[in-house]
């Protein structure tokens, strides 16, 4: 199964293709908020080293949120204009779920977070087996650390950037990981969605919406 996996919940994005769950190639664009200029010409370059049509894709998994509201609008419309244009199968896959599965080694309780602005984070919790124990929540991080009683696990830019409060609320309990792993990436995102598909829950291209978590600015 050849698989275009898409993330572009954060500024840092990133494309990939997969055969099943071998990696063929992935490009990652840390350009900011400007996914809309590069996002397709990079697919393009992806497939084109890859040897690859668009014909040749079998399923496009995309992460669906929570993130920023303009780029998982890009990246979510893409997947699905070319599931749709292509026949392929579709899977979204929560952007929080793809940052915990880079965590999973640690036999911990992981919290993925990433950050949410105003002193706010989107988090959710997952176990050791991947497996969501808390849904995607925003709050601040004082409160995220206020719950935490066992050793866990922290990973996303909100780790990053809170890593200093976290480490002084929770003590031994609270686990980092090296930076290069606190980034969602489209090679996981394939991964999960690949699993999606295979258990049958794939998503109609007409019907999948981003997961904002938070009205955009125009909207309040």
């Amino acid at each position: 199964m050849k698989i275009l996996g898409i993330e572009t919940s954060t500024f840092s994005g990133s494309v990939s293709i997969s055969d099943d769950e071998a990696l063929l190639c992935e490009y990652v664009f840390n350009t900011g908020p400007r996914h809309n200029e590069v996002l397709i010409p990079t697919i393009e370059r992806l497939l084109s080293d890859c040897g690859l049509g668009k014909d040749n894709l079998d399923a496009v998994c995309v992460s669906t949120g929570p993130g920023s509201f303009t780029s998982l609008r890009i990246g979510v419309s893409t997947a699905k204009t070319l599931c749709y244009s292509l026949g392929t199968d579709l899977a979204g896959v929560p952007s929080l779920e793809i940052l915990a599965s880079n965590a999973l080694w640690s036999g911990n309780n992981v919290c993925a977070m990433t950050d949410a602005g105003r002193g706010e984070v989107f988090f959710s919790f997952y176990d050791s087996e991947g497996e969501e124990i808390m849904k995607a929540e925003i709050a601040t991080p004082e409160s995220v650390c206020a719950g935490i009683r066992e050793k866990t696990v922290f990973v996303g830019s909100a780790a990053v950037l809170h890593e200093k409060l976290i480490r002084e609320t929770l003590g031994k309990n609270a686990v980092f990981l090296p930076g290069n792993l606190n980034t969602p990436r489209a090679s996981g995102c394939a991964l999960l969605g690949r699993k999606k598909i295979l258990s049958g829950q794939k998503n109609d291209p007409f019907t999948l919406t981003p997961f904002y978590l938070r009205r955009s600015a125009a909207e309040r």
